[in-house]
């Protein structure tokens, strides 16, 4: 297919009258892999009757960035979306010292444009790292 007229990574199958796009496994769909199958917010999750759960969410739709997986915290009257990322909820870290420093390295479940588009978005936003300790400090702090 020259030129591919495909979307989102779907693939192209062209024929001499004209051409078709396979959209399996991309998150979108359409003729050309265009519009997305999910939805662009928790809160649009939760206007269509769903319940707290972990979802895919699309915020600028169509556009050039990915979905990606959320969770999404609906109570009565908020909604939250929380962005995961590649530690447990609680991380022991054990025989570090002077010497032998532990450096724990975040990841989250999507990408720095992703998160800026369900954050502009939003009415309030928060990112919460807990440290929790004994006998320890934080990274250049006195003592």
């Amino acid at each position: 297919c020259m030129p591919n007229h495909c979307e989102h990574g779907g693939r192209c199958k062209q024929t001499w009258e004209s051409f078709s796009c396979t959209c399996d496994g991309t998150g979108y769909t359409g003729a050309t892999c265009h519009t997305s199958i999910y939805e662009p917010s928790c809160e649009a999750y939760k206007h269509l009757g769903r319940s707290s759960d972990t979802y895919w969410i699309d915020p600028d739709g169509s556009g050039p960035l990915g979905p990606f997986k959320v969770n999404c915290n609906m109570t009565e009257d908020k909604v939250w979306t929380t962005v995961m990322n590649n530690l447990p909820p609680k991380t022991a870290v054990t025989g570090s010292s002077r010497e032998k420093r532990t450096v724990l390295q975040v990841n989250y479940s999507a990408s720095m444009d992703q998160v800026t588009a369900i954050t502009t978005s939003a009415e309030y936003c928060e990112q919460q790292i807990a440290y929790s300790c004994r006998m320890s400090r934080l990274l250049n702090t006195p003592g």
